[in-house]
């Protein structure tokens, strides 16, 4: 009842002849008539007769239909067994969190605490493969939890072309120009007060002495596969950071690197040409950073707006690509492996591309430099049906 609800009984309804008429009261009949509600057509639809129709529960579309590969809550750890704030643990699944906690759970990735990967770089240091890393090179799910804020993950891919075969930065180049970048982006601890860097040499298992024969265990094998299965919604989702190296550092040349390097340039490689495509799926502009665009002698240190426009600025990001146009321009581009990677980033891009388009409800791709061509390629992929969710589409500042 109302007073078992706690809500207050209205009162008994009269009988219409216990009501006052309008000579007992006084007024006119007209100024009687309102006491009620208005009056309803009886020819008007009525809010449940245009109400769209209740589709049962079987009816609905599952998590694997809508391409989302979220586990059931039952199977994410809890607040309290993470040692995090539950306002936190909400806030960080509220941005899809939730999309890495397998791989970061299970040890098949580990981030890279941004001021570490900052120090290691000051101190003219060279990063070391994974399991040679010390523990505080790293940050733990709790750590990544409770640096979460409104906007974005505390998570960064970084994309970049390695430079020899057996070690993608021997000389610690790149390990500085990302830390330039990192230091401006902790410049602002209310939106990143930390950061956790997917660095693939030192956040996936790595065959640690391959020229001696010293491999991967066969556990490290397994959750090397497991990491590479991850890779697409590391780059992809929606609220992570993506940093390009679209340039080789200064003092590199491709014809001193030994027989078998890869020697492409970044936009010529299929892994990166990978990166960069997941990366333009579904971000909003400021999440994805070219970082080949850096200006030289320009110190970031402090300056998070300026290392934000200098590495978003016209041509450094191109609309998402349909599944069949990626695979097509894929075909064009170098792999150390092709036989093995070309049919398995094809999967991981498809995927990728329908889990997020499958899931977003706001695309931002305003100040992007971009005109009537990429707007007509974004439009043929929203023409695909690809975005069932979408309510909002920005391209403000743009030149279409």
């Amino acid at each position: 009842s109302a007073a078992d609800l706690g809500e207050t009984a209205a009162p008994p309804t009269q009988p219409a002849d216990a009501l006052p008429s309008a000579p007992d009261l006084g007024v006119s009949e007209t100024k009687l008539e309102p006491l009620g509600p208005p009056a309803v057509e009886l020819d008007a639809p009525t809010p449940a007769d245009t109400a769209a129709p209740t589709q049962p529960a079987a009816a609905l579309p599952s998590a694997a239909d809508l391409g989302e590969t979220t586990l059931p809550a039952a199977a994410l750890p809890s607040a309290t067994d993470l040692g995090v704030s539950e306002e936190k643990l909400e806030l960080w699944r509220e941005h899809g969190g939730g999309d890495l906690e397998p791989v970061l759970a299970s040890g098949a990735v580990a981030l890279l605490d941004a001021q570490w990967i900052i120090s290691h770089a000051e101190a003219g240091g060279v990063l070391a493969h994974r399991q040679a890393l010390p523990k505080e090179a790293f940050l733990s799910l709790a750590d990544l939890v409770e640096a979460t804020t409104y906007g974005s993950l505390p998570v960064a891919a970084l994309s970049y072309p390695w430079l020899t075969k057996d070690h993608p930065d021997p000389r610690g180049a790149n390990l500085a120009r990302v830390a330039r970048a990192l230091k401006a982006l902790l410049s602002r601890p209310d939106f990143i007060p930390r950061l956790g860097v997917f660095w693939d040499f030192g956040s996936l298992h790595q065959h640690p002495d391959p020229a001696n024969g010293v491999m991967r265990t066969e556990e490290q094998n397994a959750l090397f596969k497991q990491g590479l299965g991850c890779l697409g919604t590391l780059y992809s989702h929606q609220h992570t950071w993506v940093l390009r190296l679209t340039s080789f550092p200064d003092g590199h040349k491709a014809e001193d690197q030994a027989e078998g390097t890869n020697v492409a340039k970044y936009f010529d490689r299929g892994w990166c040409f990978t990166e960069q495509s997941w990366a333009g799926l579904t971000k909003a502009g400021h999440l994805s950073l070219d970082l080949g665009k850096m200006r030289a002698g320009k110190e970031y240190d402090y300056d998070f707006a300026s290392l934000v426009d200098d590495c978003t600025q016209s041509g450094g990001r191109r609309p998402p690509l349909l599944p069949s146009a990626f695979a097509a321009e894929l075909e064009t581009k170098s792999f150390t492996n092709g036989k093995d990677d070309k049919p398995l980033v094809k999967r991981l891009y498809e995927a990728a591309f329908e889990e997020q388009f499958g899931k977003a409800t706001e695309l931002d791709y305003g100040r992007l430099g971009w005109g009537d061509a990429e707007a007509a390629q974004l439009a043929e992929v929203l023409a695909s049906g690809a975005a069932p969710r979408l309510e909002t589409l920005y391209l403000h500042r743009n030149e279409i």
